[in-house]
């Protein structure tokens, strides 16, 4: 294809006016304004419909993401409350069975139910004793009135009786809404899984502030808790402490000998005595035996049947109320013997007679055995304190 040249402004001026000098060229210049007008028109509503298509693309995305953002927050909103109710459950599941707080309040009220039941039984057994033996009463000949007043309280305890069963249809429903309740929560447990609740414990919210709350812990059902007899065999099977040994009675004193005054004799004696003889000095000889004698045996031990003798010794005999009045009932003893004289002092030169030789002293008389008590028997006692 050719390629055009291009016009100047000046040579496309020249042109325009050549051709506007006639009357059809004025008209070829006015269609070919229009005709340009319209391509320019055109070109213009164009370029405004792409802007307006790209304008609502635009508004769309901006509305899309303001949509995205309200759905983010939404499932993050859902995500939340879907970890907080996964909390729930594993608090409502326990780590053992005891913890249980659902199975602990359905087994509590079956308890409930077991124990007014069997009171119930029993009131009504006694009621219908009661009312036999108004019967035997009035058999007897007693007071008819009396007899009438006894039925009529009896009548009453069986109609009061009647709570018994209205409050364990009461409660059963109550157990059973809690069995559902449990179903449910089972349900949710197996639908989130064993693994999906590991590690989720949540904290246990402590109602009781008391410093000994955990150790009331109630009334126990039956087969837990306590019973009555393993506390008897704890006290029964503790083994009793044994009775103190008597401490012994402590020795008797020796009696204290006369002192023997000295004469003048026996002074002079003291001083014109020899010398003592100085110790002979011990050789090396000696010296070395002393280190090489064997050494002592040690001692032997003593065996057990030595150490319960000792400690099985018999006990002091007890005084009795004989004795202790013998000791008060004694005669007084003698009075001193009178200081006796002082010897003449000698003249020197004088020969100094022999001291005669002292009698020996006597021996003390040993003690006497005290006699065994006469062991007290019952009439003794009670004449004691009677």
């Amino acid at each position: 294809m050719e390629q055009l040249p291009q016009l100047s402004e000046e040579e496309f001026e020249q042109i325009e006016e050549a051709i506007a000098r006639s009357t059809k060229g004025r008209a070829f210049l006015r269609r070919l304004h229009r005709r340009s007008l319209g391509a320019a028109t055109e070109e213009v509503r164009a370029m405004l419909q792409e802007f307006r298509t790209s304008w609502s693309r635009q508004s769309e995305a901006v509305e899309a993401g303001k949509h995205v953002g309200v759905l983010r927050r939404e499932l993050m909103e859902m995500a939340a409350s879907i970890e907080q109710a996964r909390r729930e459950v594993a608090a409502l599941r326990p780590a053992d069975g005891a913890g249980d707080k659902i199975l602990s309040a359905t087994n509590e009220l079956d308890a409930i139910v077991i124990s007014t039941e069997r009171a119930s039984f029993e009131i009504l057994n006694a009621a219908e004793r009661l009312m036999d033996l108004a019967g035997k009463l009035r058999a007897a000949g007693a007071d008819p009135t009396l007899c009438g007043e006894i039925d009529g309280e009896v009548n009453n305890i069986f109609t009061a009786c009647s709570f018994q069963d209205l409050t364990g249809q009461r409660t059963s429903k109550v157990v059973n809404a809690l069995r559902y309740i449990e179903q449910r929560v089972i349900a949710m447990i197996n639908i989130w899984g064993e693994d999906g609740l590991a590690g989720m414990v949540a904290p246990e919210e402590n109602t009781d502030t008391r410093p000994d709350a955990h150790l009331l812990n109630g009334p126990q059902l039956d087969g837990l808790g306590v019973s009555q007899a393993d506390v008897d065999s704890m006290f029964d099977t503790v083994p009793a402490s044994p009775p103190p040994a008597p401490a012994p009675a402590p020795p008797p004193e020796p009696a204290a000998a006369a002192p023997v005054k000295s004469s003048q004799s026996d002074i002079d004696s003291m001083f014109d005595a020899p010398a003592p003889a100085a110790p002979a000095k011990a050789s090396q000889s000696d010296i070395d035996s002393m280190f090489d004698a064997p050494a002592p045996a040690a001692p032997a031990k003593a065996s057990q049947s030595d150490i319960d003798s000792m400690f099985d010794s018999p006990a002091p005999a007890k005084a009795s109320q004989a004795d202790i009045d013998s000791m008060f009932d004694a005669p007084a003893p003698k009075p001193a013997a009178p200081p006796a004289k002082k010897p003449v002092p000698k003249p020197p030169g004088a020969p100094v007679k022999a001291a005669p030789p002292k009698p020996a002293p006597k021996a003390a008389p040993p003690p006497a055995a005290e006699e065994p008590p006469t062991p007290l028997d019952q009439a003794a006692i009670d004449a004691l304190f009677g």
